[in-house]
């Protein structure tokens, strides 16, 4: 079903740093960085943004009947602007050197793969 999401969306763009499946424990389960990327954080920093990424999706999720589902969240920060998508037993986490990408975009890109992927 997700088999290989990660590898497709690395791809599509360049200025993808890293893109991951994290599992409903917080666990990057599935995926990695662009070849050539040095990752910005050390281990438990890194471990710890994953970790929140996915308690602030389920914190969302938890208004959904009234808002509608989540498709997604974007934090932009100076060097990276980070994507977040939900997955049925976890998110997919992704870094993009944000000055250089249309971010709109390469969401509506991912939208699309996630949603042809689970369907």
């Amino acid at each position: 079903m997700l088999g290989n999401l990660c590898e497709i969306i690395i791809k599509l763009d360049r200025n993808i740093r890293f893109v991951g499946i994290v599992n409903d424990k917080g666990e990057v389960i599935e995926g990695g960085f662009q070849n050539g990327v040095e990752p910005l954080l050390e281990g438990s920093d890194e471990q710890e943004m994953y970790t929140n990424s996915l308690s602030n999706m389920t914190l969302l999720k938890n208004y959904s009947d009234r808002l509608g589902k989540v498709k997604y969240t974007l934090t932009e920060h100076q060097k990276i602007a980070m994507m977040t998508f939900p997955l049925d037993n976890g998110i997919l986490c992704l870094s993009v050197y944000s000055k250089d990408t249309n971010v709109d975009k390469l969401k509506n890109t991912i939208l699309e793969i996630i949603s042809t992927r689970t369907n």
